[in-house]
């Protein structure tokens, strides 16, 4: 045992914690008031068989180190020494785990990768295209400097050349890091190549993977390739632009969402520095708790499409228990925030400082979207936005919007009132689904996402008497598992079969991974079954029905590649063999 590891047992994290802020005890955790926001409500939870806290209004969480840091601004080892003291332990020296050195070594290679990539943009002749390229999208060199953006030669092994035979670097640690790959049975190559490279930089600016832009328009690839899942890089989590920008961010108090690396870059040179781009255009809760640590209010400029749409909507459930108010910067035809900025800078900051309210949002988009002289085109308004109305908890503010759409209809106030109760009440018992469909597990009452289902199983499994572990863990093993923290978990399991205490085995884990189970630890939701005593019948049912929805989604996957050949209209033998294979795994799983 590290010493470090040492003096983390030998700190009591409730006891420490209950110094600074005073908690109660609720059931197996303990919970108070954040000491790192303000609140009314407690959403600060401290787990003693965890030995970590969480905080669910502004996602600061971690072990007793991480703890101290935050709140009495020490570095690491001021903490070490700090705590080594109150345990009465003599510090030699500080220790890294194998975990660390692991992540360490992870980091260094991408902080290396990084600046080999900036190089070969700003520095080597081969770079010059992709220079030529960024001056006529009208990047500037301070932004190249600023956001670190690189460039990836066309060759197969160029990064590993660099990487691995001229740094050193292991090829394991080239693909945990995400930077290169290899087909079944074949050669390692570079995973980016002869694009533009955008350096992904966690909340605390460490580059953790890399988004590539296609230079070439005739290439038969993805325009956009990024980082693979990693120990480091978690899509759901990234934020670019937040590191680079997080003082301009919590200056202006509010943070304009985009969908793009390029959305970034051309908003900062319009003089519009509080933004950040989502991978994608689905808002997560873990973005949610990142934003709140730096805004109070959420600025969507998305995609003017159904897509976009469709995002608010989601956004609006996603950050309504983070108190954080969502507006909505209604993007022109055919561009998105990138296009608008370089030909109008000044058009984009005056649209950035005139967004409109989500509800509105989703209302003119409702309105726009149907035939307001039918009485069907008005039905359909109102089924659109009846479940997103009759959420706001503000009666004003609900009459407030309700007030302006009956107008838009032509009808009382009265009566749309009761059609928007009506249908918002029967959405929610259409939610509610089928005598059969309420044969599912209590996890199941958030949407149906497996990852969802996959932290259900992990809940159970921190709640599972020592006598079931090994069990339990050995029944995960057999599926086929996504969430990358419950994979993680059997594996150090099946690395350590002879763990029986589950909070000492994901100990075994990074601490990332580590406090991602604390959430669900403390989840709400979940708890719900302990209530239930139906514990062990949950778990069952839970397995099963997360091991068939993994092999159903299998199943989809291999029949759209197998559609996707079939539609050609002469298959190479390459592809005719392949599609042999996927039949045959699809008939497998059938």
């Amino acid at each position: 045992m590290s010493q470090i590891q040492q003096i983390k047992e030998a700190s009591d994290i409730v006891a420490l914690i209950g110094e600074k802020v005073s908690l109660t005890k609720s059931g197996t955790y303990y919970k108070g008031l954040c000491p790192f926001h303000n609140e009314k409500t407690p959403s600060f939870f401290v787990s003693e068989q965890m030995q970590r806290f969480q905080c669910f209004g502004c996602g600061a969480g971690g072990d007793v180190f991480e703890f101290l840091m935050r709140y009495d601004n020490m570095s690491f080892y001021e903490v070490l020494q700090s705590l080594a003291e109150r345990a009465g332990i003599s510090l030699r020296h500080e220790f890294k785990t194998q975990e660390d050195e692991q992540r360490e070594s992870l980091l260094g290679c991408l902080e290396l990768a990084k600046e080999y990539y900036h190089y070969l943009l700003t520095k080597h002749q081969v770079g010059e295209k992709a220079r030529e390229y960024l001056k006529q999208r009208g990047v500037t060199s301070q932004s190249i400097k600023l956001f670190g953006l690189g460039y990836a030669l066309p060759r197969w092994d160029g990064l590993i050349r660099y990487l691995h035979q001229k740094k050193k670097f292991s090829l394991s640690t080239l693909e945990q890091a995400g930077l290169i790959t290899h087909k079944t049975g074949g050669n390692y190559y570079d995973r980016l190549r002869h694009r533009i490279i955008f350096p992904l930089r966690n909340h605390r600016g460490q580059v953790v993977g890399f988004s590539g832009r296609l230079l070439d328009p005739n290439a038969k690839e993805a325009k956009y390739i990024n980082s693979p899942e990693t120990v480091l890089y978690h899509k759901s989590k990234m934020l670019f632009g937040l590191s680079e920008l997080r003082r301009q961010l919590v200056t202006a108090g509010a943070a304009v969402v985009t969908e793009g690396e390029f959305d970034v870059i051309s908003s900062v040179q319009a003089e519009v520095n509080n933004v950040v781009a989502i991978k994608g255009s689905a808002l997560t809760v873990d973005h949610a708790q990142l934003l709140k640590r730096v805004a109070n209010t959420i600025i969507l400029a998305l995609d003017a499409d159904a897509a976009g749409i469709e995002a608010t909507k989601r956004a609006l459930s996603v950050l309504k228990p983070f108190d954080l108010e969502l507006k909505v910067v209604p993007m022109l035809e055919g561009k998105d925030p990138d296009d608008w900025a370089r030909a109008n800078p000044k058009e984009w900051r005056q649209a950035v400082k005139r967004p409109i309210s989500a509800y509105q949002f989703l209302i003119d988009s409702s309105l726009n979207s149907h035939d307001l002289s039918s009485a069907q085109g008005k039905k359909q308004v109102i089924k659109e936005l009846a479940p997103i109305l009759w959420q706001i908890e503000s009666a004003v503010e609900r009459e407030f919007y309700l007030k302006n759409l009956a107008t838009s209809l032509q009808t009382t106030f009265a009566l749309l009132s009761s059609d928007i109760r009506h249908f918002a009440e029967k959405s929610q018992s259409g939610k509610r689904g089928t005598p059969e469909q309420e044969e599912t597990p209590v996890g199941a009452a958030q949407p149906v996402v497996p990852e969802q289902f996959e932290r259900y199983l992990a809940f159970l499994l921190l709640r599972s008497k020592p006598s079931a572990v090994s069990e339990r863990l050995q029944q995960l093993s057999e599926i086929e598992l996504e969430w990358v923290v419950i994979k993680a978990l059997v594996k150090a399991y099946l690395d350590n079969p002879n763990v029986g205490e589950i909070s000492q085995l994901s100990k075994k884990l990074p601490d990332d991974l580590q406090q991602e189970l604390m959430k669900v630890f403390v989840d709400k939701n979940f708890m719900l079954v302990l209530e239930t005593g139906k514990e062990a019948s949950e778990w069952q049912k839970t397995v099963e029905f997360v091991g068939q929805q993994l092999s159903a989604r299998r199943r989809r996957a291999l029949a759209a590649e197998i559609a996707q050949l079939e539609t050609q209209p002469e298959l190479s033998p390459t592809e005719q063999k392949k599609l042999n294979r996927l039949m045959a795994e699809l008939a497998q799983n059938s």
